[in-house]
């Protein structure tokens, strides 16, 4: 039983070991973690009206090709 145990934790331990990222390029990489490190602790800021206004230009410029493709999808799947 503790053989099991303690293979689970040794598992466990590898899954929540995360290097870190490096792009490689120095400034990239800055780039990168001040990028997101605004996303990793309020996405939904940024995701919702981004999606939001994303749909609505899509739907401004394709009009009814966009519903009806929904509609397809829909009944599609």
């Amino acid at each position: 039983m503790k053989t099991g145990h303690f293979r689970l934790k040794s598992k466990l331990n590898e899954v929540f070991f995360i290097k870190p990222n490096d792009l490689g390029n120095k400034t990239l990489t800055r780039f990168f973690k001040s990028s997101t490190s605004f996303l990793k602790t309020m996405p939904f800021i940024i995701v919702i009206p981004l999606s939001f206004f994303s749909a609505l230009i899509l739907y401004v410029i394709f009009g009814k090709l966009i519903v009806k493709a929904v509609s397809l999808l829909q009944y599609g799947f």
